[in-house]
């Protein structure tokens, strides 16, 4: 079993992931971007 520190995880580029589980077809990835999520505004 790999440990992951999700904290600690940075990808090679913005938006790169690192898949950490797969059960049944549907896959769990961790995603990395390189600044802050800024939620759209809703009108």
């Amino acid at each position: 079993m790999k440990i992951i520190r999700s904290k600690s995880f940075t990808a090679e580029r913005a938006w790169g992931a690192l898949d950490i589980a797969s059960m049944d077809g549907i896959t769990t990835r961790l995603r990395w971007m390189d600044q802050s999520a800024v939620p759209l505004a809703c009108e």
